[in-house]
């Protein structure tokens, strides 16, 4: 999976390490071409992860503002974050309503087992 991922010219994965150079975050920006909004991508931001030591550092806002900037420079119309609803008391809405996200939309899964 780690070879498709990097082969894919449309996904990034974005690692934040320490000043030791270990990784103590991540996260990934996929952007999906799009025939609506004036054909403009669309971004999506998944598996944002900060070790549980490093929290509260500014690891995520860090990375995020990181994607962010680069679904910018790919011009897309909108970037589109799911977070469960058990992370509501963790502070990770805070922080995702922090950097301008706003929890507009009803999320539907379906998983495929």
């Amino acid at each position: 999976m780690w070879e498709r991922v990097q082969a894919s010219p449309d996904v990034t994965v974005y690692v934040a390490e320490n000043a030791s150079g270990v990784a103590v975050g991540t996260a990934c920006l996929s952007i999906l071409p799009n025939l609506t909004y004036d054909c403009r991508p669309t971004a999506f931001i998944e598996a944002v992860v900060v070790a549980y030591a490093h929290r509260r550092e500014g690891v995520a806002t860090l990375l995020l503002e990181h994607l962010l900037a680069d679904a910018r420079a790919a011009d897309c119309y909108k970037v589109q974050l799911l977070s469960h609803k058990r992370h509501a008391d963790d502070g990770a809405h805070a922080l995702y309503a922090g950097l301008g996200f706003v929890p507009e939309a009803e999320g539907f899964r379906h998983y495929l087992t």
